[in-house]
């Protein structure tokens, strides 16, 4: 099953430069530091992928980002010229790339409110432990895309300069590492010197294969198991992973980050509120009326807690990404709201979006011939119609595969899935867009001002698919979930078409229907894999039963 996405963006290296320029300028470390880990990775990927037309040295990137970690470090209390000495890193690597670089989402900023402080946190327990002079010895690896930036953190902290990253690379299951510049010129100095080797990354996830493979390179170059330390991001069940890789992982030095209860409290105080009733992994459904027994996959929720400011209006604070990726769900939250599509902004800070608290009961599955509801949903896609275009052409290619993948681990092999597929590929080149992406009736919430879409920001950016998509996405997704069908489909399309020929957009609404049964067949079947108890499970059985009906459907009709 296919569920999640390889989210990334192309952007330019001059472009990068100059925002990480802009936020020196402006005094924003934690922007800087997140740029600054991104180009990192984007440039090192493209030397390793043989596509760069220059020489990189990994020595003036280790001292950038060391620089941006100890700038980070020192916001709260900020040190003199701490960005200055950032931005002269900065200025010192003189690269002129033209090709576009690929920057891969840093998941554990853009969706699982990874704080890079509680990393820091983390270095000094480490350092307390071993004491300062061993912990300056230690040589900090970090594991791209996020370990870019984590490793700079833990390495300001530390007071050490040996620092590099690496990829694994390759398919899950076979990735091999190819970094013999890192052990030669850092690692085994550092080795060599008594340091421990500090492994830096987020997970372990599912499989915890990522630092499996580190550690296996490590060892094939003779670093002792007792000098190899972990940085997770989590304690982690791995539940996929082998026996042999728990069992190691078990016994691992590890200092895994402490999650700050303060955190989201200092993103309240800034805004004036005060906290209430925390809403994430799932609690929401314990608190809103009416919603014990919607489906949710808890371990993938953002985290959110609801609040209320000194006049009784409540607010919910949410994560929505650190750096570019909550500033754009930021932005596209303000939108939906002067659009009356969306709730109030109050403001956003340290990767949390603060909005208003829309009061009622989620709709669910009974509501979905309620001509009240289906004019809610129509109103809400024809405001966001036109919206949040990205500039760059659609690719088809990760839904189709999920398409072809889902349904025949679904449904076998199973009639008109060719067609189908070939629907998709018959689409001439169109512009993709940020869609919402959440369509079911449990999205939108009655209360005393009518009925409201939430989550409405950063479903379509996030991890799972479908990423920049068609806007026909949304539309497709009404005709799963609700049943637009016929003149009534006929006539939301006109209403959404935005300026675009209406023949193409329905085209295309046609040929992503069943894609988009496929992708949310994926979802729930990896929520039910993760169900957290037999309640949770049939819950989600049921909701697998409707997607897989649904793609059943989808495909014997054509869309």
């Amino acid at each position: 099953m296919i569920s999640f996405r390889d989210a990334w963006r192309d952007v330019r290296l001059m472009d990068e430069v100059q925002e990480l320029e802009q936020a020196a300028r402006d005094g924003d470390a934690v922007a800087f530091l997140v740029r600054a880990g991104e180009l990192e990775q984007a440039v090192l990927d493209a030397r390793d992928a043989g596509s760069l037309d220059q020489p990189v040295s990994e020595e003036e990137f280790t001292r950038l980002m060391v620089e941006a970690g100890r700038a980070y470090l020192s916001r709260q209390s900020p040190a003199p010229r701490a960005l200055d000495r950032a931005a002269e890193a900065l200025a010192a690597i003189r690269l002129t790339y033209e090709e576009p670089l690929r920057i891969k989402a840093p998941e554990g900023y853009l969706h699982y409110a990874l704080d890079p402080a509680a990393f820091a946190e983390a270095a000094r327990r480490y350092a307390a432990e071993v004491g300062a002079e061993q912990a300056r010895r230690a040589v900090v690896l970090g594991i791209r895309s996020i370990g870019t930036s984590l490793s700079a953190v833990v390495a300001a902290a530390l007071g050490t300069e040996r620092r590099a990253t690496l990829r694994p690379r390759g398919p899950s299951g076979q990735r091999t590492i190819e970094a013999e510049s890192v052990w030669r010129d850092v690692v085994r100095p550092g080795v060599a010197d008594g340091g421990d080797v500090l492994v830096v990354d987020e997970g372990p996830g599912a499989t915890g294969e990522t630092f499996w493979r580190v550690h296996e390179w490590l060892k094939t170059h003779g670093v002792d198991e007792r000098r190899i330390v972990l940085f997770p991001s989590g304690e982690g069940a791995m539940p996929l992973a082998p026996e042999e890789r728990r069992a190691w992982f078990a016994s691992a030095r590890r200092y895994a980050p402490q999650v700050d209860p303060e955190r989201v409290r200092r993103v309240a105080e800034r805004f004036g509120l005060t906290l209430g009733d925390d809403l994430s992994w799932g609690a929401w459904r314990g608190v809103v009326d009416g919603a014990a027994e919607l489906p949710a996959a808890p371990i993938h929720e953002r985290v959110k807690v609801r609040a209320v400011d000194p006049a009784g209006t409540q607010w919910l604070i949410r994560y929505a990404g650190l750096g570019r990726w909550g500033a754009s769900a930021r932005d596209r939250a303000i939108v939906l709201a002067d659009l009356g599509a969306g709730p109030a902004v109050l403001g956003a800070w340290d990767g949390f979006v603060v909005l208003r608290w829309i009061p009622g009961t989620p709709l669910t599955r009974a509501d979905v011939a309620d001509p009240d509801a289906r004019a809610a949903v129509a109103r809400y896609l024809a405001a966001r119609a036109g919206r949040f275009r990205t500039g760059k052409a659609v690719d088809p290619a990760p839904v189709r595969a999920a398409l072809e993948e889902n349904a025949r681990e679904a449904l076998g092999d199973v009639p008109g899935l060719a067609a189908a597929l070939a629907r998709i590929d018959a689409l001439p080149p169109r512009d993709a867009v940020i869609a919402d992406a959440r369509l079911a009736p449990q999205e939108w919430i009655r209360g005393p001002a009518g009925i409201t879409k939430v989550d409405a920001v950063d479903h379509g950016a996030g991890t799972r698919l479908p990423g920049p998509a068609d806007a026909a996405w949304d539309l497709a997704g009404a005709a799963v979930e609700w049943g637009f069908d016929g003149a009534e489909l006929d006539a939301l399309i006109h209403q959404c078409s935005a300026g675009e020929p209406v023949d193409e957009l329905r085209q295309a609404v046609a040929a992503y229907r069943p894609a988009y049964a496929a992708a949310c067949l994926g979802e729930m079947q990896f929520a039910r894999w993760e169900a957290g108890s037999d309640a949770e499970a049939a819950i989600l059985d049921t909701e697998l039963d409707r997607y897989r009906t649904a793609l059943t459907a989808e495909l014997a009709t054509g869309g």
